[in-house]
């Protein structure tokens, strides 16, 4: 005898026997099947004809139904199809082993056709017919649950999108929309996160003397993680720069504080610059790509960051970086984010196309934009792989 349990899944074997509908119109056939089933272990419901089968499932939908091809009324072909297009997802997936007279092909197609699982040829032997019964069993109970994960998945990501949702809000408020206007200076800003939250951010903050900080800092990853570093990377430039006058202890003090949370674990690159309304310009960057100056006739002068990123070490040593941009000259900030194109079959871009494109880019009202649309164009590429996030700034008259 074929052992019951060997074939079903654990679960249904250890609460309870499984329960089969056997529906077929021949009296013997229905009284010899069912023995054979409820001597397996399986708990078993009969129906004479399909409409029968039909009431019994809507009524209390079985673990299985074994299906008679050939019923007067409802047939079972007929009923398959009916199962298929419930409402109730528990009758819509019920697994059908069709039993079949024909030995044709065009009847075991129209069986496959009608939605049925499997199906067994008459006269009908024992054993196969509980084999094909517990694999559709196992199928079955694993249907079930790539089911609950998907409905497990989905509160999950319900979940994640409020986390999302909640960062964006929070990044949105640090990451300001309107740049600010410090005499003598024209302010232009880009950000462009992946997805909701993104591990850029830049800011500024007014210092003593009529001057201005503007910095970038460019975190690992996206999402609310990665918002939680840009929160941080907002919080230790504030600070800093309520101590400190250049551009390079500001830097410094950064990455003291950032250094004492994480001792090592983490690392972020970032950058700042120092104007004041005279035009004279201080610099600092750590692991970031370089900063560029375009003076008034178009020459582009790269200054370097200097320093380690963020976290790697206790203390930044860092050399005073100083320029001065007389009016028409203007300044560019910016991640890696700005050249993380591909061109197809090619090696990614570097900031030299940056360089090449902000060199070549008129000067006016609306340059983060075009750059970045003239690094689409040289790449071939309709979008970024990263966050994107720069800084424009314009010595005015």
């Amino acid at each position: 005898m074929l052992d019951h349990r060997a074939v079903l899944p654990a679960s249904a074997a250890a609460d309870r026997p499984s329960r089969i509908l056997l529906a077929d119109d021949d009296v013997r056939s229905r009284r010899l099947l069912g023995e054979s089933l409820k001597a397996a272990g399986f708990e078993v419901w009969t129906a004479s004809d399909g409409d029968e089968a039909l009431a019994a499932i809507e009524n209390s939908p079985p673990d299985l139904l074994v299906l008679d091809f050939e019923m007067p009324g409802l047939n079972g072909a007929e009923l398959c199809r009916r199962l298929r297009g419930a409402d109730r997802e528990s009758i819509r997936q019920l697994p059908v082993i069709m039993l079949t007279g024909h030995t044709g092909e065009a009847e075991e197609i129209d069986c496959l056709d009608a939605g049925a699982n499997d199906f067994v040829t008459k006269p009908v032997g024992r054993e196969v017919l509980l084999a094909r019964i517990g694999t559709q069993l196992r199928l079955g109970a694993l249907s079930d649950a790539l089911r609950a994960k998907n409905v497990e998945l989905a509160r999950w990501r319900e979940v994640q999108e409020a986390d999302l949702d909640a960062a964006q809000a929070t990044q949105q408020a640090i990451v300001g929309s309107v740049p600010p206007a410090p005499p003598g200076w024209q302010i232009e800003l880009l950000y462009r996160p992946l997805i909701q939250v993104g591990g850029d951010v830049y800011g500024w903050r007014r210092i003593a003397d009529g001057r201005w900080l503007f910095w970038l800092a460019d975190a690992t990853g996206h999402g609310a993680s990665a918002a939680l570093f840009t929160t941080l990377a907002a919080l230790l430039f504030s600070h800093a720069a309520a101590n400190a006058a250049t551009a390079e202890d500001i830097l410094g003090a950064v990455n003291a504080e950032f250094w004492s949370v994480f001792r090592g674990r983490s690392f972020m690159t970032a950058c700042c610059v120092v104007i004041a309304p005279d035009g004279a310009l201080s610099f600092a960057g750590a692991g970031h790509p370089p900063l560029f100056i375009r003076r008034r006739g178009g020459e582009v002068e790269t200054l370097a960051s200097l320093g380690t990123m963020l976290g790697v070490l206790r203390t930044m040593e860092h050399a005073p970086v100083a320029r001065t941009l007389a009016p028409g000259d203007d300044v560019l900030l910016y991640t890696d984010g700005l050249f993380s194109l591909r061109p197809r079959g090619g090696e990614r871009l570097t900031h030299h196309a940056v360089a090449a494109e902000y060199s070549a880019a008129a000067p006016g009202a609306d340059l983060l934009p075009r750059l970045a649309a003239a690094l689409q164009r040289r790449a071939g590429e309709d979008a970024f792989e990263d966050d994107v996030a720069a800084i424009a700034l314009s010595r005015v008259d």
